[in-house]
């Protein structure tokens, strides 16, 4: 399954790359939520739930449906421009119009893709959401109902939360994070003003599959959607704790004249040029590259572009052995793959083929 954005005719000034603090609290909150799917986080969220002050943490729990999977619009950019910091975007979940905080709320609680069909100004229909999210998990039902029930107190509460979170643990750690997510808005800033756009966004994960001629990127993702983001606006918001998600937010709203923006929020390692990798990562690529059969791809890619038919003919592998490694050379950020027509092209990053030995040296340097 997949999500494939259709950028077709979008303007220029329609795209943005920016930071989020709002964005980035919910990533950290994810982590707290899902911890067994961040096994690398898990040090960090068994300390951050033991500092958390008693109700805090019961809260966490209590309100886990708006960030644990199907994560709410209302923590995203709500327009294309903003100045990122935490209390102005609480501000703006504070003074956004009742209706639309319901419907951003709703749509996470019941959690699927689904358009969200229940007006909640109506008793019967209110119940019967309240339903169905209990169908779903007893944990969403009672949220849906504390929704229903008085929608401003639970906004009010969770606003309460989110300041308790910056104050026991996120105003410190943005301070330290937001540099880096600014530089790498920065990055992506730079390159939409030089490259076609699909290339730019296709680079934010290594499992894109680039169309530049129909102008689509489609994302590998468990959830089937196509989205057409002229006329709406498109923000890519870096994130530290987001990885290695990517997500993507299209929801649209009614009785909302002016649709909030397509997100994307990317992993900020993912794009473009920085320094050294990780020793992590360069392990991770030496040891892909031990495989036999992945090493003789690469040897054809290094010069041109091939589609997964040639490089089985080439290498006498069968398509679906290529298309395994492929899989994993595009996962380590080797190779990337983009649609020309009918075909898939693949072609391989050769600056981090070229950069293994000087980050491995670095590395250990230091």
């Amino acid at each position: 399954m997949s999500v494939l954005l259709r950028l077709h005719g979008v303007r220029p000034a329609e795209v943005s790359a920016r930071c989020s603090a709002t964005a980035e609290l919910m990533a950290c909150l994810h982590v707290l939520a899902e911890p067994g799917h961040h096994p690398d986080r898990g040090t960090w969220a068994r300390r951050v739930l033991a500092d958390l002050p008693g109700p805090a943490a019961a809260e966490c729990v209590a309100f886990a449906p708006l960030w644990a999977r199907f994560r709410t619009r209302l923590m995203l950019p709500l327009t294309s421009a903003g100045s990122g910091d935490l209390e102005a975007e609480l501000a703006e979940i504070a003074d956004l119009d009742l209706g639309v905080f319901i419907q951003m709320a709703g749509m996470a609680i019941f959690g699927l893709r689904q358009n969200f069909g229940w007006p909640l100004d109506d008793a019967v229909s209110a119940q019967a959401f309240v339903r169905a999210c209990g169908e779903r998990s007893t944990r969403r039902g009672v949220l849906a109902g504390e929704l229903v029930a008085d929608p401003e107190r639970f906004r009010v509460r969770l606003l309460g939360l989110l300041h308790v979170a910056s104050e026991t643990f996120f105003g410190v750690m943005w301070r330290r994070l937001r540099p880096a997510l600014e530089r790498s808005a920065e990055r992506v800033e730079a390159s939409l003003r030089t490259e076609p756009l699909p290339l730019v966004v296709g680079s934010l994960s290594p499992n894109a599959v680039i169309d530049v001629a129909e102008h689509t990127v489609e994302f590998s993702k468990l959830q089937q959607a196509a989205v057409t983001v002229r006329g709406r606006g498109l923000v890519l918001v870096p994130s530290h704790f987001g990885h290695p998600h990517l997500l993507v937010k299209d929801e649209k709203l009614k009785n909302w004249p002016q649709q909030p923006p397509v997100v994307v929020q990317y992993p900020a390692e993912q794009h473009g040029p920085r320094g050294a990798d990780t020793l992590d990562k360069i392990r991770e690529r030496m040891l892909v590259l031990t495989d036999a059969g992945r090493l003789e791809i690469c040897r054809h890619l290094i010069n041109e572009q091939c589609t997964t038919t040639e490089l089985a003919w080439r290498t006498g592998m069968t398509q679906p052995q290529v298309s395994r490694h492929l899989r994993r050379l595009r996962e380590v950020g080797l190779v990337v793959s983009a649609r020309h027509g009918r075909t898939v092209q693949h072609r391989i990053q050769t600056s981090r083929l070229y950069g293994i030995g000087y980050d491995l040296v670095s590395g250990i340097v230091g």
